[in-house]
């Protein structure tokens, strides 16, 4: 879509609403510019089905594009989006003329605050046009994760039917996900304890691109590199749509031919992702190198040096695929996934960046089920950076085993009278879903 028909859509919203302010719903004048943009949505959704505007870093983005100058350019538009913290308008291919007309007038009601405008627009009975409102509280973290898996999903079904995908929602879903991992990295790698079997390639792909951040961030990435690791990670298995899915969901050993197919999924990545237009050329690089291990094994073969931030999204790989159940192997806790990467330090991985990401998750990772020396069991929600011995635990069952119907959190730093940790405990043993737990966690 060219600057000037992005101009006029966005002009003529706010023509619409700054109409709206000045004359009665019929007047001539609030009929003709609701008109003028019903017709410019018909001309767009000849050739695509929805329409994005949204607000990030104070400025408007249109299908994922930033928009210069928005406050100045479409004063009315902006402040209305801006005072009812609205996120995100999606709409849609369909969208009616009484349809527009209502959304104006939502968004010029002043007694509909930004927790009613979702109902507001369903009592209307409009189905074309969806707000989306800043998260309140830790509810945001999980929109952002869904929306990822989203983001992938639609990826990896546009290569799979023969169509380039746009690079657009990937940079504004791994943006969203920099941002929050940048606000609050333990709630973000919580998340990464949600394990979909049926699902995989698509959590597995978020959770890596989620913890790439975390640990980018916590060895001082500037955030431009956080976003090439964090795109990086989101579609470092992108080359599997090239692998029929037989394979790919194998439950017994792989016959040589298969694991031949398998791993030339690196490669097939890096192709796909050059073809992209707006994705930057070093993420296909780190697509390329992701299970080239750090003594030279492992596929494909490389002359030369590896890139530094290839490692990071290894090492975030191979974290989630460990701490995952699979047909081949039980899922491991956190504290244990970590155990086993410094067990391969110096041959899978580098030594160096193994240690730092040890330091970053702490003994006790986020997500990993511990017994406290008071007997009760609960879940670890925040390292401690000062003592990783003593992280912030969310109390789940009683020292008599019983479930608690309202957990409750402690602070094992809180001072020498707190409970101490005595070890892990097997999450598999209670029947328990940790995904589940973060997810509730963050609503």
């Amino acid at each position: 879509m060219d600057k000037e028909t992005k101009d006029t859509i966005l002009r003529t919203i706010n023509s619409s609403l700054q109409t709206r302010k000045l004359y009665p719903p019929r007047h001539p004048s609030v009929i003709g510019t609701i008109r003028r943009l019903q017709q410019l949505f018909l001309d767009l959704f000849r050739t695509q089905t929805k329409l994005v505007v949204a607000m990030m870093n104070d400025e408007l983005m249109f299908d994922d594009t930033p928009v210069a100058n928005s406050r100045a350019g479409y004063p009315d538009f902006f402040t209305r989006m801006k005072n009812k913290e609205i996120e995100a308008i999606i709409f849609e291919k369909g969208v009616s003329e009484r349809e527009l007309t209502s959304f104006i007038d939502t968004m010029l009601a002043d007694d509909v605050k930004a927790d009613n405008l979702k109902s507001e627009l369903s009592k209307r009975g409009v189905t074309h046009v969806t707000i989306r409102s800043v998260g309140s509280g830790k509810g945001v973290f999980l929109r952002v994760y869904n929306d990822a898996i989203e983001v992938v999903k639609n990826t990896l079904d546009d290569i799979r039917m023969g169509k380039l995908p746009r690079a657009g929602p990937v940079k504004r879903v791994v943006g969203e996900m920099t941002e929050l991992v940048l606000s609050d990295s333990s709630v973000m790698i919580g998340l990464t304890m949600i394990k979909n079997y049926d699902s995989y390639l698509y959590n597995h792909s978020v959770n890596v691109s989620i913890i790439g951040l975390s640990f980018g961030s916590f060895i001082g990435l500037e955030k431009e590199e956080l976003e090439v690791v964090g795109t990086a990670g989101l579609l470092h298995d992108i080359g599997k749509t090239g692998i029929t899915e037989e394979i790919i969901k194998k439950p017994g050993t792989l016959s040589y031919e298969e694991w031949e197919q398998i791993k030339q999924h690196p490669v097939i990545g890096e192709k796909i992702i050059k073809r992209i237009n707006g994705i930057k050329e070093l993420v296909s690089r780190l697509v390329y190198e992701h299970h080239v291990r750090y003594d030279r094994s492992g596929y494909p073969d490389v002359k030369g040096d590896v890139h530094p931030m290839s490692m990071i999204v290894t090492i975030a790989d191979s974290y989630d695929a460990l701490t995952t159940l699979r047909v081949y192997q039980k899922p491991y806790q956190p504290s244990e996934a970590v155990k086993i990467l410094k067990g391969l330090s110096g041959k899978h991985f580098d030594p160096e960046m193994v240690e730092k990401f040890a330091d970053m998750l702490g003994v006790y990772p986020v997500g990993t089920l511990v017994r406290l020396s008071t007997n009760e069991v609960g879940v670890v929600i925040r390292a401690n950076p000062v003592d990783t011995e003593r992280p912030v635990v969310k109390v789940i069952y009683d020292k008599d085993g019983r479930l608690l119907g309202e957990p409750f959190e402690v602070d094992l730093a809180s001072g020498p009278h707190a409970p101490r940790i005595v070890g892990a405990a097997d999450p598999c043993s209670r029947e328990m879903d940790l995904g589940d737990f973060f997810t509730k966690e963050t609503n």
